[in-house]
């Protein structure tokens, strides 16, 4: 009698655990679709941790619930078939079977994200696959289901548009794999256009009244640059809600710098297929991007880099089409009708919690695509990246930091977790910009007679023009990685040896901030630097007794600077000693310094190497030093950009554009990288680009 009456008990729990498990599985899919379009795009332009680790559990767990979920409903479609007749299907499996082409809708997935990383488009066939399967199971569900007339009308309205999303994704992923990326853009050419055919356009854009100039594009800057076809009557049209003064001026700069990027990512995606450029596309693009401020390079570079993301990283090859908006409008409309019949249709026979599930599917679904409108409709006014670099400070890690960490250790993840640990963030700032522009122009300036691409610095430019390449060349020819390694450990020990002169401390930031973002490359993103750890690893560096450089107290036990906090120097001003402390360390790198270090020893060679850097540093005039820091570390920055493939610039892209990123695509649009190397035609001319009086 117990055990019948415990069977019973066992059997009611695990009907209730069917009907419950279902709503659950279908309520956790529709969560991770919210998820998925409120932070697909934000990755590029918030470096948070948490904003990935999300995004990235989100997205690989989407498609696996929606197709768990619609298992189970094909799974109890079955179960009816085989034990009694459809027509008496019970009102929770008549909901249940509606909810099926949600799910279909689900796994196309939202316009924002249709790829987390770039090697998720090389698989488009298998989803095409799962289309075909998934799409055959929601029909078969809905056939052997058709017993409620209303119902299954309404499902096919979701069905359809559900099909058509995923089919979407497919074509996406598909249209930004490697292969089929690159025969997209085979046969493409520059828009260069008969020279004959120009010289009669300008005729005619002159009788109009525009300054039209064939054969080059006028001289355009960041802040007034108007295209072709933007004329003064559309300026006052398409005013922006800025001040009275103001907003003739600043729409300009901002149509400017819009129509500028527009004009150039044409030719800019193919950088990533690996395309040849001829001299005279680069003088073209030059025409265009040349500004009175850097910031308007950078921010043209910014545009072009975000329309790119979106390329290889959601729908908007889709999306951003005449063709595209109409069948967002068409989707949205469907999914409205059903909402309004299924809310007159009587709601008595089902349950609350199904009806309140039913419902937040359709309303959610409305969401999903007003959001996806809103986000095309003002998509030329959203962030594009964080402006910020990522940061990583060698001196930050305590000597004993494994030892503490059972957990992780346990796991063989310790050197993962100090990584996440001691990362941090600081801005991209101007004087950082216009320092990267300055060095690139001045690049290009001295290869201008030595086509295609110039012999790229790593330090040796910066070490000549103050003299201390005698001293210093050493340290530039060593491998790459400890050449960071060693200039990082310099930076780092000539900083704490500043003493006074805040506005010495003010400029020693840029130089600062550049030394931590090389070797977070270097620890973070070693597929980005042309070293790839060979030479020396993370682990013996941080891992005892490979770090045994005894730095000052005030030195060692700063804060520890978290994922999201600013790297700063630590405030010592009320230190009692702090002369004699500064002397403690200078003593203690020239005792270093005079060590005759074995390479077989790596991190102690490596110290070494960074303290003779130091003392060589401390030996420069104040006023050049921080001068000469930074200016090597913008020489590295750029060296190891033109190092780095197009393919690993796309990968990275996938957390938001790096800083190293921006720099070589500036590099390209200037002529400084190995894709220009067709030489100067005896004719080109540009298209044209006009600009109202």
């Amino acid at each position: 009698m117990r055990a019948r009456k415990l069977s019973e008990e066992l059997s009611s729990l695990s009907d209730v655990w069917k009907e419950w498990e279902l709503r659950g599985a279908v309520f956790f899919s529709l969560a991770l679709q919210i998820a998925l379009i409120c932070l697909g795009h934000r990755r590029k332009y918030l470096p948070h941790a948490w904003i990935t680790v999300v995004t990235w559990l989100a997205y690989l767990s989407a498609d696996s619930v929606a197709i768990y979920a619609l298992g189970m409903i094909s799974s109890m479609i079955r179960e009816i078939k085989a034990g009694e007749s459809l027509s008496k299907m019970d009102p929770h499996t008549e909901l249940s079977t509606f909810w099926a082409p949600f799910l279909l809708l689900h796994l196309g997935g939202p316009d924002t994200i249709s790829a987390y990383a770039i090697e998720d488009n090389e698989l488009w066939l298998r989803h095409l696959l799962t289309l075909v399967n998934q799409a055959g199971l929601t029909v078969y569900v809905l056939v052997m289901a058709w017993t409620h007339p209303t119902l299954s009308f309404l499902a096919i309205l979701i069905l359809l548009s559900g099909f058509y999303k995923y089919g979407e994704r497919v074509w996406v992923l598909r249209a930004a794999s490697r292969k089929y990326f690159k025969e997209s853009l085979a046969e493409s050419k520059p828009r260069w256009r008969d020279s004959d055919k120009i010289e009669e356009e300008c005729e005619v854009k002159r009788a109009e009244g525009y300054n039209a100039v064939p054969h080059q594009v006028i001289d355009i800057n960041n802040e007034d640059a108007i295209m072709i076809d933007v004329t003064t009557a559309e300026f006052s049209s398409k005013k922006l809600s800025f001040g009275k003064d103001l907003e003739d001026q600043e729409y300009k700069r901002v149509a400017g710098t819009l129509l500028s990027a527009s004009r150039l990512v044409d030719t800019s995606q193919r950088l990533f297929a690996d395309h040849l450029f001829s001299m005279d596309e680069r003088n073209s693009r030059l025409s265009i991007l040349r500004g009175k401020h850097c910031a308007g390079d950078f921010k043209v570079i910014e545009i072009e880099l975000g329309l790119i993301y979106d390329m290889f990283y959601s729908k908007a090859k889709a999306v951003y089409t005449r063709w595209g908006f109409i069948c967002r409008l068409v989707v949205l409309f469907s999914i409205c009708v059903a909402l309004v019949l299924l809310s007159f249709t009587d709601k008595q026979p089902y349950s609350k919690p199904d009806l309140f599930l039913t419902f937040l599917l359709l309303a959610a679904a409305i969401f999903i695509e007003l959001y996806a409108l809103a986000h095309i409709l003002f998509s030329d006014q959203r962030h594009r990246w964080s402006n910020s670099m990522g940061q990583y400070n060698l001196m930050s890690i305590k000597e004993n930091e494994f030892s503490r960490w059972k957990l992780p250790k346990i796991l063989q993840i310790e050197e993962m977790a100090v990584k996440f640990l001691y990362q941090g963030h600081a801005d991209v700032t101007d004087d950082i910009k216009n320092l990267v522009l300055s060095k690139i122009k001045e690049m290009e300036a001295r290869d201008v007679q030595k086509p295609p691409f110039p012999m790229m610095d790593r330090g040796n430019h910066a070490l000549s023009r103050h003299k201390l390449l005698d001293q210093l060349k050493w340290s530039i020819e060593l491998d790459f990685d400890m050449s960071i390694l060693a200039w990082h450990i310099a930076t780092e020990l000539c900083y704490y040896l500043i003493d006074g002169l805040d506005s010495i401390k003010e400029k020693s930031l840029m130089g600062l901030h550049l030394s931590r973002y090389m070797l977070y490359l270097l620890f973070v993103c070693p597929s980005m630097l042309p070293a790839r750890m060979g030479s020396i690893r993370f682990r013996d560096i941080i891992k005892p007794p490979g770090w045994h450089f005894d730095l000052p107290k005030f030195a060692r036990d700063r804060p520890a600077s978290g994922h999201n906090r600013r790297w700063r120097k630590p405030d010592i001003s009320e230190e009692p000693h702090i002369a004699e402390i500064r002397d403690m360390l200078r003593n203690e790198v020239n005792h270093i310094a005079a060590w005759s270090a074995s390479k077989e020893d790596q991190v102690e060679y490596m110290l070494n190497n960074g303290c003779r850097v130091a003392v060589e540093l401390e030996r420069v005039p104040r006023g050049w030093k921080w001068s000469v820091i930074s200016q090597v570390w913008v020489e590295m920055l750029i060296y190891a950009a033109h190092k780095c493939k197009a393919r690993d610039h796309a990968q990275q892209m996938q957390r938001g554009s790096e800083l190293i990123t921006h720099v070589w695509f500036l590099m390209a649009h200037y002529g400084l990288t190995e894709h220009f190397q067709i030489p100067l035609g005896p004719v080109a001319t540009a298209e044209i680009i006009v600009n109202p009086w």
